[in-house]
């Protein structure tokens, strides 16, 4: 007899806070969507005026990162990513669990890297411990505090603190799967 993974003891808080975080992806995909839209209509209608916005091309690469890096995450927690199933589809029951086992293993060992090479190009503590900005920069020769859009001109790290978020999404979710109960029985 299988359990239902969403009843059972196993981290059952991981499992409730993916679900949450994979409700949030949603509300915050269609509101970036439209800002898409919103920006995209902004440059059409002021390119037709004669004077263009230089700044919402910009805005709206940056945006559409946002939209595609949650959607991802998103992806992750409902198991909709594109996969090639031939391997998988011969496999019996119990072998394909074990095949998705070690891919949802694979998936957090690669955001668990990504934290600590995210952790290094921030550096937070190093940071914290500066003065300012430009300390940070000479001390470690990592401009990311300092480095403005283009045509923005605010910092691009309000931009890059979608990889961390990111990142922590694709933990919660992927460990969350690779956590939760598999029904194994033939």
């Amino acid at each position: 007899m299988s359990e239902d993974p969403q009843n059972t003891p196993v981290q059952p808080w991981l499992m409730r806070m993916s679900l949450v975080l994979a409700r949030v992806e949603v509300v915050a995909i269609g509101a970036l969507m439209v800002l898409i839209f919103a920006l995209l209509m902004l440059n059409v209608v002021s390119r037709a005026a004669g004077s263009p916005v230089v700044w919402v091309d910009e805005a709206a690469v940056f945006v559409m990162i946002w939209v595609a890096l949650i959607g991802a995450s998103l992806a992750l927690a409902k198991r909709e990513h594109i996969s090639v199933t031939l391997v998988s589809d011969a496999l019996p029951r119990k072998s394909r669990s074990i095949l998705s086992s070690i891919v949802d293993l694979m998936l957090f060992l690669f955001f668990a890297v990504l934290a600590v090479i995210l952790w290094r190009w921030f550096d937070p503590i190093t940071y914290w411990r500066a003065d300012s900005a430009a300390a940070f920069a000479r001390e470690t020769f990592n401009f990311i505090y300092q480095e403005p859009t283009v045509t923005l001109g605010v910092g691009k790290i309000w931009f890059w603190l979608i990889l961390p978020l990111f990142c922590l999404t694709g933990l919660v979710h992927t460990a969350a799967q690779l956590l939760r109960i598999k029904d194994v029985t033939p």
